[in-house]
């Protein structure tokens, strides 16, 4: 009997215990509170960018044969009367030169003697002609008259030919010299003193400016435009530089990757370190879009719908107030501030709800006035809430 009212005692104890716990009883550490993150209205930048990556490459390479102007490297060419013997050079691999400095030259006592042939041989077409034009003064008969002529214009045609013989080969003379036809770097050389050059570029320059193709994927080709800046990251020599889309290609790049179309993006780069080399990767970063010196809020405070936007502006006294505001330029991460806020004012940027003890961050979306939060974002402080 004794054991009985000793059970029945205690199970009161427990069932006031739970209704003491059910009325608030608890220290107040582990009853359900909310923390409002927040984020400050500041003056700053808001910048929209596009990032992409690609190669580093020359803007120009230029191959030199004997006998043929520049061209550009690789080019199938004619490689002028050759062979050609190489009798002086001057560059090796990793040379920088200047545009017209003497590389390389080769022998031209063949060329000189057809030069001196051909010179008489354009002295003697002059002759000939001038004897068919004294002959065709002196025909009176329309046979000789219609002979004669035909005479003269075989001269004319002798002396053109000639004419061009011998400029043909003072053009090769000129080209058993190799000069450089920009500033930049020799990165191939090809012969040597004494032998005969093989067929092919001789001598390889490559521009000391460089370029970044990489390949934009198709949604964020709209907001591209030629003479956007761009920010380069080259991670192998630990560089960064600047730069600004020269071209943009018309047409999609010949493939795709998971199934997402792209577009060729060309952008020059400016004042590049002399450790970047053509063949490192690069990382882009084209701005697309941008506001200086505007009124900025995390993207996160903003709630409603475009052209109808609003944030919670935090009062004194903790107190959260929709705000209707005017924005301007947008990113994931910041919206510039038109109208509605000043400089200085906290904005809601998401909460945290504690239980027992444990913080956890809520995020939702703000959307219709209530206090869900939307998107979370990163708080720019924590204030005390109402507890909602």
């Amino acid at each position: 009997m004794r054991l009985k009212i000793l059970a029945i005692v205690a199970l009161a104890a427990v069932g006031m215990g739970a209704a003491f716990v059910a009325v608030g009883g608890l220290p107040a550490s582990t009853a359900a509170t909310t923390q409002y993150l927040t984020g400050s209205v500041a003056t700053g930048d808001v910048t929209d960018d596009v990032a992409a990556t690609g190669s580093v490459a020359t803007t120009a390479s230029y191959g030199l044969s004997f006998g043929s102007p520049a061209h550009l490297a690789g080019a199938t060419t004619s490689g002028g009367s050759g062979p050609w013997t190489v009798t002086d050079l001057r560059v090796k691999v990793g040379d920088t030169v200047k545009k017209s400095q003497v590389l390389a030259s080769a022998d031209t006592t063949d060329l000189k003697r057809q030069l001196a042939d051909a010179t008489t041989s354009v002295t003697t077409a002059k002759i000939q002609l001038a004897i068919a034009k004294t002959d065709r003064s002196a025909a009176t008969t329309t046979a000789a008259i219609r002979q004669t002529r035909i005479g003269v214009y075989n001269a004319q045609t002798q002396v053109s030919n000639a004419q061009s013989a011998r400029t043909d080969l003072i053009e090769q003379i000129r080209l058993a010299t190799l000069t450089a036809p920009i500033d930049g770097m020799v990165t191939t050389v090809n012969i040597v003193k004494g032998l005969e050059a093989p067929s092919g570029d001789a001598i390889v320059i490559d521009a000391t400016s460089f370029q970044v193709t990489a390949d934009v994927v198709e949604s964020d080709l709209a907001a591209m435009a030629v003479g956007q800046e761009a920010a380069i990251s080259i991670v192998a020599v630990d560089a960064q530089v600047t730069g600004v889309v020269t071209a943009i290609a018309p047409t999609a790049a010949g493939s795709t990757t998971g199934g997402v179309v792209s577009y060729a993006v060309t952008v020059s780069l400016d004042s590049v370190p002399a450790t970047v080399r053509a063949g490192m990767t690069a990382d882009v970063t084209i701005t697309i879009d941008s506001a200086t010196n505007v009124l900025t809020v995390p993207a996160a405070a903003l709630r409603g719908t475009a052209g109808d936007y609003s944030v919670l502006v935090l009062a004194a006294d903790g107190t959260p107030t929709a705000q209707p505001v005017e924005v301007g330029l947008m990113t994931n991460t910041t919206a510039e501030i038109k109208s509605g806020l000043s400089e200085g004012q906290e904005v809601v940027t998401g909460v945290n709800t504690a239980q027992t003890g444990t913080p956890t961050t809520t995020t939702g979306g703000f959307g219709g006035g209530g206090l869900g939060i939307p998107g979370g974002g990163s708080p720019g402080g924590v204030r005390p809430g109402n507890g909602n």
